[in-house]
């Protein structure tokens, strides 16, 4: 199987600050500032295994064409090799694989239109 589990749950936001301070005061998340290379400030934590982070619209790298306020599921892998080439022979345009200093990572639209990424941690 090519994938491994459900690494993150990312909520891309036109005010990523105040989703944050909203998820932070009415429901007790503990989201930290988080930085990464090529990526701007956005905020985490761990919830229930599964990474949890809003980030800016701005400057987020996804898949083309996507909705600037869409969910992101991002799915774990061993392989992103195989899971894009897997992607290509579909007829799935993607973005990726990209070093997101983590991790590489592949993106790509669903046929709903979601925006899904499966990513290799480091």
């Amino acid at each position: 199987m090519l994938i491994d589990g459900v690494t993150a749950v990312l909520l891309i936001s036109s005010d990523a600050r105040a989703l944050a301070d909203f998820y932070r005061s009415v429901l007790d998340l503990p989201l930290e500032d988080e930085n990464h290379d090529g990526m701007p400030l956005h905020y985490g934590c761990d919830v229930g295994g599964v990474h949890l982070a809003i980030h800016p619209n701005g400057g987020f790298l996804g898949a083309p064409t996507r909705n600037a306020q869409s969910p992101v599921v991002v799915f774990g892998t061993s392989n992103v090799k195989a899971v894009y080439e897997r992607l290509s022979a579909s007829g799935i345009e993607t973005n990726g694989p990209t070093d997101h200093g983590f991790g590489l990572i592949v993106s790509f639209r669903d046929p709903d239109g979601n925006l899904v990424e499966v990513l290799q941690e480091y």
